[in-house]
């Protein structure tokens, strides 16, 4: 039942997001980024480990460039094996299409291990407790699992939290749910 549940819920989301206007999603992200900007959690760190935003999912670019303006270190994903590797940026110029489409640093940029930095953490569904959905893989709980002392912290647009979403024990909750 819980997976078929689990399903449904990635279905829902998904046909959501393609319906999202243009406009709506511009100022979404644009909220999304202002309260992210704001977090203490991002002001004390020196890098912040953020994904790549694609298939309309709540926006981390415009995060990442004024990340990088101020000066802090970018780090994306790549993921390796069953792993994820965080990797510096300097912009979208160091990313190339890997996984799923998914944009993955290039092998020219460094590899960064920073065990309490901040993560953006990317996921289709929520719920008030800060329980996750992603997309299955299971990446960024064994990443948890292994890195403990991360803040946590999901971006969503409001129609990606719910009341209550299946969960599985090996699953990590995340710290705090920003949405617009």
């Amino acid at each position: 039942m819980e997976k078929s549940e689990k399903n449904d819920i990635r279905l829902i989301i998904k046909e959501q997001r393609k319906t999202l206007e243009t406009a709506t999603e511009n100022a979404w992200n644009h909220a999304i980024c202002e309260k992210l900007l704001n977090l203490d959690d991002i002001h004390r760190a020196f890098c912040v480990y953020c994904y790549a935003s694609f298939h309309r999912e709540a926006g981390t670019w415009k995060f990442m460039e004024a990340l990088l303006r101020q000066g802090k270190c970018v780090a994306v994903p790549k993921v390796v094996g069953k792993e994820l590797e965080f990797y510096s940026i300097s912009g979208k110029a160091d990313l190339e299409e890997g996984i799923m489409g998914i944009m993955e640093p290039k092998p020219s940029c460094l590899k960064i291990h920073d065990p309490e930095a901040p993560v953006i953490v990317p996921g289709l569904a929520f719920d008030k407790s800060g329980n996750r959905l992603g997309y299955g893989g299971g990446y960024y709980d064994r990443l948890f699992e292994k890195e403990p002392d991360h803040p946590r912290i999901a971006i969503a647009y409001g129609f990606q939290i719910f009341d209550h979403i299946p969960t599985e024990p090996h699953d990590k909750r995340v710290d705090r749910i920003i949405t617009p």
